[in-house]
């Protein structure tokens, strides 16, 4: 019978429950143990133990969860990382992956078996589609095609063709389907290239069908021109679009361009050429646009030579009543195994008719078409790069009067004017009047009429203008402002307080500014910025005041300094006042008869006229002279003068006027005429060498460029943007020594 060891409580053997809202920390400390005396090994002390709220003790303590309080225990712990997939998936990819072969699959080896062929684990719905298409079952179908077009338009980026077997080949037999509602013959796609193919219906999927164009012809066309449809035929027409555009859609990305063009040329090649010949119908006319953006995005990853079905489809669309497909045709054409490195990849540009090149010379007439004539300067660019092309041309084309004076006018197309200034001598004008012009009395009396604030707005437009170059100082304007207006009988003079008229000013002029300029040392400015006083007072309806400059040596002042409004009135008042002329009874004439002795002469403004001479008795001739110093009447309708300051010496500015080609964010140029330039180059660069004949002995750079070189001097001095290409075309002439 084991023996127990006394407790207190039962509920020493049990953890206490934490304070509400309190974290439970565990004891980890080691277990109590009872050591014997000696080398008896410890017993193991056996409690029963029982819930704390257990009626069979009632006697126990009971402890308040309140009153518990956590103790701190440190134990030691050392811990290592352990690598792990999450956290380092790197290490652990050669074990998923043990036990894997992988091959790449070549789906257009027909060798290859299809126990190889894997679809690559993506979204349901690529699988879906994918399946659906390759299954044939109309349902499914339907909604592949549906599910791929919008695939394709808006994850065109991650859509790719090598991701999904076959999809290429399903989409253009598919849409090769065409052929069934146009004549009612299906093509038969073969991969063996052992089998034959000389069935009019069977294609070679592997290499192309080289005779494709006469199986065409053979095969005559039952489809009507009514625009009659059947519900099955617009539901396949629709489906065929739809696999038309989804390829149009995928091609657009690089990647899928270069994997059907690689991996399924001759099938590719065959799929354009059906599409480029089918009839020419309105309901057809959405496929053949389709096929030829296709073809523009394939065309340079593809080899060509005269005899390619593809090519000569493609220059026959040249013909086409529709702008569309003449446009598509010239950029497929023009992209034809650019980017192939093979020297010979194409070589169908040494063949084209010489119908073909007179009618692209027409394209190039089009000048209000922007496509066509840019598509059609791509094409005679590439076209020109080759000797043998341009001996070519040179029994098509007149060049010295045809094909290069085309090509110099294209050279301004679409130039934008600009205009660069170079000044020589600037401008200068007379220098702002330092003095406020008095108020002429007629000026002053209508003045005195009007209330403020009203007064010293008419006051201020009457003698100040508007100048941004001038400023005038506050203190001198309020000054002028109270002695022309300030009336000590009354209290505070009748006028307006300084910093209401200093207010006052900004409003009557709206670029006045009131600015504090702080000067060298503790001096300060007061200024008012935009404005200076006129040269003479002007009247409300905005004509300067007429001054009488007659010296009158038997006054104080000498000078008259009569002002008026009209020159009608000045004239009245010389003759009457200074000449002492007697008015007759038309209004403005005056008795000219000769005096009895010679009092009349001229003192307007120090006149020497009679200073030597002396006084005249000739009244009409003295009249006659004074005239000449007044104003002429001004017409009713008259506009007010402008109160600009007099210029003291003309601006001289030297202009260069500009037509300049668009240029690209990197600065170069770019559009139709730097296409017009690089033809004109290529023409100079790959003139045959020799003696031109007909030409009394001349080479052909020079009997053709010869009389053309003062155009391209002119173009080269007013198109900045194509200077380069220009220069680069001079100096190939220039070598030719005929200057």
């Amino acid at each position: 019978m084991s023996v127990q060891t006394p407790r207190t409580s039962l509920r020493q053997g049990l953890r206490q429950a934490p304070k509400v809202n309190q974290p439970f920390i565990p004891d980890t400390t080691p277990a109590r143990r009872s050591h014997m005396h000696g080398n008896q090994s410890p017993q193991p002390t056996h409690v029963t133990q029982a819930h704390s709220m257990s009626p069979a003790h009632p006697g126990s303590p009971q402890v308040a969860p309140e009153s518990w309080e956590p103790k701190e225990h440190k134990v030691p712990m050392s811990t290592r990382d352990v690598w792990t997939p999450g956290n380092r998936p790197s290490l652990f990819s050669s074990v998923y992956d043990r036990g894997k072969t992988t091959r790449q699959a070549d789906y257009y080896d027909p060798y290859f078996g299809l126990r190889f062929i894997d679809v690559p684990k993506s979204d349901h719905i690529y699988k879906r589609a994918h399946y659906g298409l390759q299954s044939g079952i109309p349902d499914e179908v339907d909604f592949a095609l549906y599910h791929l077009v919008q695939i394709s338009n808006q994850r065109g980026d991650k859509f790719k063709f090598e991701g999904f077997p076959l999809l290429a080949d399903n989409l253009m037999e598919k849409a090769m389907e065409v052929s069934v509602l146009c004549t009612g013959v299906k093509w038969e796609l073969q991969y063996d290239f052992r089998q034959t193919t000389d069935r009019i219906n069977a294609l070679n999927a592997l290499h192309g069908t080289r005779d494709i164009l006469d199986k065409i012809k053979m095969i005559p066309v039952t489809l009507p021109d009514d625009s009659l449809e059947t519900h099955e035929f617009n539901h396949r027409l629709r489906n065929i679009k739809e696999a038309t555009l989804i390829i149009r859609n995928m091609v657009l990305l690089p990647d899928n361009a270069f994997y059907i063009a690689s991996c399924a040329s001759g099938l590719l090649r065959d799929f354009l050429v059906i599409m480029l010949n089918i009839p020419d119908q309105p309901r057809l006319n959405e496929l053949k646009n389709d096929a030829l953006d296709i073809a523009e995005e394939v065309t340079r990853l593809m080899r060509t030579d005269p005899e390619d079905p593809l090519w000569i489809s493609l220059l026959n669309c040249l013909d086409s009543p529709d702008r569309a497909h003449v446009v598509r045709a010239l950029w497929a054409l023009t992209h034809f195994s650019t980017e192939l490195d093979e020297p010979e990849a194409n070589r169908a540009m040494e063949s084209i008719p010489k119908e073909t090149l007179q009618q692209l010379y027409l394209l190039t007439l089009i000048d209000l078409d922007k496509d066509i004539l840019s598509g059609a300067l791509d094409f005679w660019y590439q076209y020109t790069l080759s000797r043998e092309n341009i001996e070519t041309m040179m029994e098509v084309f007149n060049f010295p009067t045809v094909f290069i004076p085309r090509m110099l006018a294209l050279l301004t197309h679409e130039g934008r004017p600009s205009k660069r200034e170079t000044v020589l001598q600037e401008e200068k004008v007379a220098p702002a009047p330092t003095e406020i012009p008095r108020v002429p009395p007629e000026l002053l009396k209508d003045l005195m009429d009007i209330s403020e604030p009203e007064r010293s707005s008419r006051w201020l437009r009457c003698c100040f203008v508007e100048d941004a170059e001038c400023e005038i100082t506050q203190i001198a304007l309020w000054q002028a402002y109270q002695s022309r207006f300030a009336d000590p009988r009354v209290p505070g003079g009748g006028v307006l307080p300084a910093a209401e008229f200093i207010k006052n000013v900004s409003t009557t002029f709206t670029n006045a500014q009131a600015q504090v300029i702080n000067g060298p040392g503790s001096s300060t400015r007061f200024i008012i910025k935009g404005i200076r006083p006129l040269e003479t007072a002007y009247t409300f309806q905005g004509f300067p005041y007429i001054y009488c400059k007659w010296q009158d040596n038997t006054k104080p002042a000498k000078t008259c300094q009569r002002a008026f409004a009209l020159p009608a009135d000045l004239r009245n008042h010389v003759f009457s006042d200074h000449m002492d002329l007697k008015p007759t009874e038309t209004p403005g004439q005056y008795n000219l008869e000769n005096a009895e002795t010679p009092v009349h002469t001229c003192q307007w403004d120090n006149c020497t006229k009679f200073r030597s001479s002396g006084p005249s008795a000739n009244t009409a001739m003295v009249a006659g002279h004074v005239s000449s110093h007044l104003p002429e009447d001004r017409p009713a309708d008259a506009e007010a003068p402008s109160s600009k300051r007099a210029v003291l010496q003309e601006r001289i500015v030297r202009k260069w006027f500009y037509l300049d080609t668009p240029v690209s964010e990197r600065g170069e140029p770019v559009g139709v005429a730097y296409k017009a330039a690089l033809v004109l180059r290529n023409l100079a660069r790959n003139l045959p060498n020799g003696i031109a004949p007909g030409f009394n002995g001349l080479s052909w750079k020079k009997a053709y460029f010869m009389s053309h070189r003062p155009k391209i001097v002119e173009v080269w001095d007013r198109n900045r943007s194509l200077r380069k290409e220009l220069t680069e075309l001079i100096m190939i002439l220039e070598k030719e020594e005929y200057y």
